[in-house]
């Protein structure tokens, strides 16, 4: 069996969970779903623990020449990167799909350099 991978939630990933589920909770006045929604983002997280490769990189450059990869998790999109060396993985960012995801993104670029 394959060594497992430690997990890190980058702060800005963090922020993004955190604000979700602010929203989900007080605008959408759905607490229980929020709650929901951030077990499954979690789950989804430290599934990634073993075997994170299994899901592929974006095909987006420059993304994919970095290596980040994306997994989808009900209606948002959990980005992250793989590193073999150090057996860590990085949750970058969490998007909703209906955001423009490439421009998410580059919003993000510089707090990842």
């Amino acid at each position: 069996m394959s060594e497992a991978y430690s997990l890190i939630i980058l702060p800005e990933a963090q922020e993004d969970m955190r604000k979700i589920s602010q929203y989900i909770a007080q605008e959408l006045a759905a607490p229980a779903a929020a709650l929901k929604l951030q077990d499954a983002l979690l789950d989804a997280i430290h599934s990634l623990s073993v075997m994170p490769k299994r899901i592929r990189t974006v095909m987006d450059a420059p993304w994919k020449q970095i290596g980040v990869r994306r997994m989808r998790v009900k209606n948002y999109y959990l980005y992250f990167l793989v590193d073999d060396e150090e057996k860590t993985v990085k949750i970058m960012a969490v998007i909703s799909i209906r955001r423009d995801q490439a421009r998410q993104m580059m919003e993000r670029a510089a707090i990842w350099s």
